[in-house]
């Protein structure tokens, strides 16, 4: 195979992983809109490389990283949310008083909003990425 097969089939596979890494995304976060954003993001992104025509994608693996960080923030996001519920719960079983329960969240919540606000700055910037690629003229 040679290197610019090689390189078609890699930048199809990354399409290819925006669309369906973004549905997913947005599936997942349907109640909360900078999820719900973010995987719009990426999946119009995977678009718009599907329909980029024979043009190689330039920066590919900064694309991927791109990807990878909205997508890994995304899970930490959600994983972070079943742990706050499950330490919300606990201490309130213990008998904690809401108001100290509230106050050892906040640094959770706090990691949670960071998370979601950089899921939402790399899905951005590769769909800027996406956008350049698709719309230059080689």
């Amino acid at each position: 195979m040679t290197a610019p097969a090689a390189s078609a089939k890699r930048d199809d596979r990354l399409a290819l992983a925006a669309i369906l890494l973004g549905a997913g995304t947005a599936l997942l976060g349907v109640r909360a809109p900078m999820t719900l954003v973010t995987g719009v993001a990426l999946g119009l992104a995977g678009a718009l490389l599907a329909v980029r025509g024979d043009r190689h994608v330039p920066s590919a693996r900064l694309m991927i990283a791109a990807l990878a960080v909205a997508v890994v923030a995304v899970v930490t996001v959600a994983l972070l949310g079943f742990w706050e519920d499950w330490i919300v719960g606990q201490r309130l079983a213990e008998g904690a008083s809401p108001q100290w329960v509230t106050a050892a969240i906040r640094p959770y919540v706090r990691a949670a909003a960071a998370l979601r606000s950089l899921a939402l700055f790399a899905a951005l910037a590769m769909l800027l990425g996406a956008a350049l690629t698709r719309l230059s003229g080689k």
